[in-house]
């Protein structure tokens, strides 16, 4: 078959446009569409080769495994304080090391009710991006002035009983937590802060000087710093389909979900390559290279 028909079958079955195609490899959407017509008069060959590459890489990507989410002991704790800020509109922390499962938890709820705005934080998220980022969640055209932005989000969740979950909360500095906070004051409408353990002294102050913010907190969750072995196991058979390595598995990931993910995508990946079996040795070697 001829690499113009793998390529056209490959867009077709991947729903990738010319224009993502293009991108993926460094090229202009003339470039893709000139070569699907026959038309293009640079170097084919090297073309040709970057196009390869790229149906490979994403044939190798359709065979990683992810740990989805899996409805764990502490998933369901995430979920009945969420549910709670939902229902009362209240302020709620969750607040745990990285990999334990916070974010998997928060979108799976967020994509089982429409009436849930989700926001991942960023480090250049500012007062101004963040009203910006809500505008946008909510279908408002962005104004000049943050007192406009805010007074139109204000409006739009006014007694919605909406749900507001932001993400990497620690991440934010005093004033988008104020902004936070005066919505759920005036808005009336429930809140989940989730991020690292420093987001507990974020909202308090280094002097607890931000009572007035962190008073609003009705309940915070702390995970901790490690899983369960019971979760992890959980989510261990779920991606392998079988608990037979799961204490290997376990004992190799440390507590934490996202190196139980790393090192479960490296071995089958590894199987699958080589045409071996899954075995604790083949775990315990990779657990070698994880980063720790």
């Amino acid at each position: 078959m001829k690499l113009k028909q793998q390529l056209s079958e490959f867009m077709a079955a991947s729903g990738m446009n010319q224009t993502q195609i293009a991108t993926q490899i460094g090229k202009s959407p003339a470039v893709v569409s000139q070569y699907l017509k026959g038309h293009y008069r640079g170097d084919n060959s090297k073309l040709e080769r970057q196009l390869k590459q790229l149906m490979e890489r994403y044939q190798q990507k359709r065979k990683n495994i992810k740990l989805g989410f899996v409805e764990t002991q502490t998933a369901r704790r995430i979920m009945r304080l969420v549910s709670m800020a939902h229902e009362d509109c209240e302020i709620q922390l969750v607040i745990g090391e990285a990999g334990l499962g916070k974010t998997v938890t928060l979108k799976e709820y967020a994509n089982d009710h429409a009436d849930v705005i989700f926001i991942e934080v960023e480090p250049t998220f500012n007062a101004k991006v963040l009203l910006a980022t809500l505008c946008d969640k909510l279908g408002l055209g962005p104004s000049r002035t943050n007192h406009e932005m805010f007074e139109a989000v204000r409006a739009k969740l006014n007694n919605s009983g909406r749900l507001l979950i932001i993400d990497e909360a620690e991440l934010l500095q005093h004033k988008p937590l104020e902004i936070l906070r005066r919505l759920h004051d005036l808005a009336g409408i429930g809140v989940v802060l989730a991020g690292m353990p420093r987001l507990r002294a974020n909202l308090r102050g280094k002097r607890g000087e931000f009572k007035q913010l962190y008073s609003r907190v009705a309940f915070a969750l702390d995970l901790g710093q490690r899983l369960s072995d019971d979760d992890l196991g959980l989510m261990a058979a779920s991606a392998l389909g079988t608990d037979d390595h799961n204490a290997c598995l376990i004992d190799a990931c440390d507590g934490n979900a996202r190196r139980l993910a790393k090192l479960v995508r490296g071995i089958k990946r590894y199987a699958d390559d080589s045409g071996e079996p899954i075995s604790d040795k083949m775990i315990e070697q990779f657990s070698e290279m994880l980063i720790r």
